[in-house]
């Protein structure tokens, strides 16, 4: 969906990014104050993990018939519908938070936002892309879930309780709103596009080579699987491991889980800069992984500067694997194979399938025999399965 003219338009850009970073602020609202939710009002571990995995449920069951949709779709018409189902879901929680059926229906509803702003943020933010930028604008798209995470925490740490959060989430749909509207030429219906190719390859590439992309980009939407997996149980639960079993205050264990976040999203802007400068995507992406497991098999014994050392460490891993995944459609594309909504359904429904069983394994593992020390082991083992997942993808 890239853009063919020379300027980026980079108020296009940003409306895309920020359409899906909302839809990350929507989910990741409830980590920061989680402990505090969870004592007010005590719902199990299981149904708590369920307020994150709901999320990915709706979005394993609507990526890929709306990334199908979407691409015939105007794209201003799935924002609409997008931010009436967030403010549903939102007015909902605000009711009934002591329900542990009306939060999953509220978060479900949620859910379905965060779908569709997925999956169309960055369309809308490629459209507005010229192609020397497009490195950039995937990094800035692989940011999405660390700026949500990133302006919740901070809302958190500023003090606001959880009703402040989702209050602050409903008073920034008409806004979103608003920009939609004012930007409307720019979310129409269009053609896919893919990236230029010279003449005389492009067609004929594009069909002999279109089988092995596809089977391609279900082995990268494997990897994400793995991948969302173990970082969504490490953002889930992190503040409640770190109140729980290490025993800090509320206000240390929510800059301890900011800290990976802003790494996060360094990275991810660093590494989509890098990969257009010529980084090798499964190269950065197999180190990324082998990073993040080794924090997982080395966090139970962490304490102090390592334990910082670490948190940066993941930080760092978290911030380059999304970048990968988000330009994997972009590098599979010089065959001439469209990068649309149907591309980046593919992808989130394995990421979506990873933030589905994310939370609850975790929970399951830590409150089982294995404890908070075994359960680290078994994700870093899902860590390098996906590390040998991507290897063959390389040798593709």
């Amino acid at each position: 969906m890239t853009s063919e003219e020379e300027v980026t338009r980079w108020r296009v850009v940003i409306l895309g990014v920020a359409i899906s970073a909302f839809g990350a602020f929507l989910q990741f609202k409830l980590p920061p104050v989680l402990p505090a939710f969870l004592a007010e009002f005590p719902h199990d571990a299981e149904v708590a993990a369920g307020f994150m995995s709901v999320f990915a449920l709706v979005g394993l069951l609507a990526s890929a018939p709306l990334g199908r949709l979407l691409d015939r779709r105007a794209l201003i018409q799935a924002l609409g519908a997008g931010l009436v189902f967030a403010a549903l879901g939102i007015l909902l929680g605000l009711i009934a938070p002591y329900s542990a059926t009306a939060m999953l229906t509220a978060r479900g509803a949620e859910g379905l936002t965060f779908a569709i702003f997925a999956l169309i943020g960055p369309v809308i933010a490629n459209r507005g892309a010229a192609r020397r930028d497009l490195g950039l604008v995937t990094g800035l798209i692989a940011a999405w879930i660390p700026i949500g995470q990133l302006v919740a925490g901070l809302l958190a740490l500023a003090g606001a309780d959880w009703q402040a959060l989702w209050l602050t989430n409903l008073a920034l749909i008409p806004v979103l709103g608003l920009a939609g509207f004012l930007l409307r030429d720019n979310l129409g219906p269009r053609a896919i596009t893919a990236l230029p190719l010279p003449a005389a390859t492009a067609s004929s590439s594009a069909l002999a080579r279109q089988a092995r992309p596809d089977r391609a980009l279900v082995i990268g939407g494997g990897i994400f699987l793995l991948w969302s997996l173990q970082f969504f149980a490490f953002m889930t639960w992190l503040t409640k491991y770190l109140t729980g079993e290490l025993g800090l205050a509320a206000r240390a264990a929510i800059l301890a889980y900011l800290l990976p976040v802003v790494v996060v999203m360094l990275f991810n802007v660093l590494t989509g800069w890098a990969l257009a400068r010529g980084l090798g995507l499964m190269k950065a992406l197999v180190a990324a992984l082998l990073l993040q497991g080794f924090v997982w098999l080395a966090a139970p014994h962490a304490d102090g500067l390592f334990g910082v050392a670490l948190l940066i460490a993941y930080g760092i891993g978290a911030g380059v694997a999304p970048a990968c995944f988000f330009h994997l459609p972009h590098h599979l594309a010089r065959g001439g194979v469209p990068v649309g909504a149907r591309a980046y359904g593919v992808l989130m429904t394995g990421r979506n399938c990873g933030v589905f069983l994310g939370p609850i394994v975790m929970a399951l593992l830590f409150q089982g025999a294995l404890g908070w020390s075994g359960a680290a082991l078994v994700i870093a083992g899902i860590c390098a399965a996906a590390a040998g997942l991507a290897l063959t993808l390389k040798l593709r």
